[in-house]
Formats: C-alpha cells, structure tokens, sequence
C-alpha cells in the first residue's frame, strides 16, 4: 500500500494545473447532485421526505445557516493545511450526507443539511483557495470563471438527472445514487487530485510574509465583492430557487405538453432549473475572459446587476413562456456576478489572505442563501410571488449607484496611470 500510495503522489504532483482545474471541478460538480436534487424535489415532496411544508424554508437554509460560523475558521485553517487534508475528507462526507437524505423524517433531514453545509465549507473554500494557488493575476478571472463553471454543471445535471430520478426511482432511491457518485468522486480525488499549495510557494520568488492590512481602497472593494455575493446568493441562490417549483406551479400548472407529451412538474422544475445552470456555466468563463481582458472587474458587475433587476421584474409580471425567459435571464446574472465578486477577492486580498477573504466571503454569501428561502416563504402569505420577485429587484437596484461609481473610480485610476505617448 504505501509502494502504490508513493505511485499515485508521484504521478499527480506531474499533472499540469489544466488537469488539476478539470479534476476540481468534475469532483466538486459531482458533490452538487444530492443538493441540488433536494431544492428541485423538496418543496412538492414533503410526504416522502417525512416533513411539513412548513419545514421546507428551515431544511433548505440550514446548511447555509452552519456555514455563517464554518466558514471563517475554515479560511484560516486552509491557509495552514495541504489542501488535500480539506478537500477529500469533505467529499466523504458529501456522500454520508446523501443516505441521510434517504431517510424519512424531520431529524435525519435536517442532521443531513447540517452536516452538509460541514461538507460544502470544506469543499468549496478548499477548491477556491486551490484555484487561486494555481492562478497569477493575469489569468486569474479566467481560471475562478472556469471553477465557477464547474459548479454550475452540477448544479444544472443535479437539477436535471434530481428531477428525472425522483420521478422514475423514487425520491429515497434517488439520494442512495448519489452517494454511490460522491463517493466515487471522493475516491478520484484521493487519487489523482495533487496538492496545490507548494505551487503558490513556487510561483512566489519572495518568502511568505505575514498578512498585511488591506489599503483603504482595497477595503472597499472587499466589502463591495462580499455585499454583491451576499445579495447575488440571498436573490438568486436562496429566495428565487427556493420559490421556483412553486411559482413553476402557479404560473405553468402541475405539467406541461411538450410534443404530445406531459412533463411532470418535479421533472418540469429541474429542467428549468438545469437550463438556468448551462447559461451560468456559459456566462461565468465568458465573464471571467472578460475581466481579464478589459481590466475592469466593476462594469461586468454593472451588467450583470441589471440584467439580474430586469429577470425579476419579468418572474414578477409574466405568465408561461416570460417567466421562464425571466428565470433564464436572471442565470446570467448570477453567474457573472459570483465569478467577479470571488475574482474581485483575489485581486484585493494578498496571496496570505486569500483563505480567510474567502472565508469571509462565503460567510456573507452564505448569510444571504441562508436567510433567502426563510425570507421569501414567511413574506409568501402577505406579498405572494410576485411580490417577493419585486422586493428582490429592488434590492439589487439599491446597490447599483455605488457599483457604477466604483467603475468610474476604477477607470479614472486607469487612465491616471496609463503612459503618456510623446511621439
């Protein structure tokens, strides 16, 4: 054993950091299914999973919830350890998660939930900060906006292949497939997955130095990157996607003929919800090429703060066919605006930072995907859908003045410093 375990080390130390990128992502889309199936199947399946409907918002948040308090610790602690040591324990974990999904009642579920929000601090601040020890500044966008697209993919195949599953398996069955895929991820990672933290020790000449204090401007832009998380997770990630098999059913009906051919509406559900995560997976790499290739981190965020008012309003008033375009618009905002708000991170925070910046971050982030579904099903009896659609446009549009005069700042500082021609 030891003989093979030194053939595996030494064969995955070789690999180039594409590949490394590529088995990151493949392990952390596979961790999404059980997850993803959960908020696809959850709110019209509460007799198989042995809850309440009232219970729906507490289930769904309450991995988030743990995750406020995880996530800092975890930064730091990421920091300090081999990356492997976080990342491969988490995913075993993940599949634990799934077999407890499989059992009917409020306590296994909700022990499930909270164990997972455990399993996704490590797994997912544990691939941030990887990506981040492979990238420089120069590709740094491109890289997160490709890590980004990873998550995505497995938030769209948990939404389709959860929808489907429950359907023709089973809502139990379903989960018990899952944890056979997590822990065969878990498995890939242990031995292939290299370890990337001496690769940010190789690529910095200089030793490492104790973390120093944020610039003023530095700050600012920290602090915005966490605000426009925390909202982007808060709308789109917890109060939209907990709501939409619900406004699917209020908007669409119970099914849908496509070709002669009823779709129920869990399947209906996760296909929608399988499209939104495809025009992510699409906008998060373009963004992060973008970023890269302009300079200006802050206008892509302007963009995507627009779109994402103009999806709701849409959710909000339309019937059928505009809801779901709304839904589909509303994907390409909240994949732009995770890619710049965690690229955004990396720039500002210092390569002796970035553990406990993302911590910070996905802590904020969390705070708002925890507090959405809670929001959106207690303000449901006094506002009704199309309310909470509403009051979440306006929520981003509150922000945007401040972003758009961050852009100018960014742009002014550019012009400042830029060369002036004497020929």
């Amino acid at each position: 054993m030891p003989s093979i375990d030194l053939g595996l080390r030494a064969r995955r130390e070789s690999f180039a950091a594409e590949r490394t990128l590529w088995l990151l992502g493949l392990g952390t889309a596979l961790s999404l299914l059980g997850d993803t199936t959960l908020y696809v199947a959850l709110p019209t399946r509460t007799a198989q999973a042995g809850i309440l409907l009232a219970d729906v918002g507490l289930m769904l948040s309450a991995n988030r919830a743990v995750r406020i308090f995880l996530n800092s610790p975890y930064g730091v602690l990421i920091e300090r350890l081999p990356r492997r040591r976080v990342l491969v324990p988490s995913l075993c974990l993940g599949a634990l998660v799934n077999l407890l999904y499989a059992v009917p009642g409020f306590w296994p579920l909700l022990v499930g939930r909270l164990l997972w929000g455990w399993a996704w601090a490590g797994i997912w601040l544990g691939g941030s900060t990887a990506v981040l020890d492979l990238a420089a500044h120069a590709n740094r966008g491109r890289l997160v906006g490709r890590y980004q697209m990873w998550s995505f993919v497995g938030l769209g195949a948990g939404a389709l292949l959860g929808g489907v599953c429950v359907d023709w398996l089973g809502y139990r069955s379903a989960f018990v497939v899952f944890a056979l895929v997590t822990s065969l991820a878990a498995l890939m990672w242990w031995a292939f997955l290299p370890e990337t933290r001496q690769r940010r020790a190789a690529r910095n000449s200089a030793p490492a130095a104790l973390p120093a204090p944020p610039t003023p401007r530095a700050r600012a832009a920290l602090v915005t990157a966490m605000l426009v998380l925390g909202l982007n997770w808060l709308v789109f990630l917890g109060a939209l996607g907990a709501v939409l098999p619900l406004l699917l059913q209020q908007r669409i009906g119970d099914a849908v003929a496509l070709a002669g051919v009823a779709i129920p509406l869990t399947t209906l559900t996760g296909a929608v919800a399988a499209a939104n995560q495809v025009l992510s997976l699409v906008a998060s790499p373009v963004a992060g090429w973008l970023s890269d290739r302009r300079g200006n981190r802050w206008g892509l965020v302007i963009l995507a703060l627009v779109l994402g008012v103009a999806s709701l309003v849409m959710a909000a008033e339309g019937v059928g066919a505009v809801v779901i375009a709304g839904l589909l618009l509303s994907a390409v905002a909240t994949g732009v605006l995770q890619t710049q708000a965690i690229t955004l991170a990396g720039d500002h925070s210092g390569d002796n930072r970035q553990g406990r910046v993302l911590g910070v971050l996905n802590a904020v982030g969390d705070l708002g995907s925890a507090a959405g579904p809670l929001l959106a099903f207690a303000l449901l009896p006094f506002v009704d859908l199309r309310g909470v659609c509403l009051l979440a446009a306006a929520l981003l549009a509150v922000v945007l003045p401040w972003v758009s005069w961050l852009a100018w700042r960014e742009v002014r500082l550019a012009r400042a410093v830029r060369p002036v021609s004497l020929g």
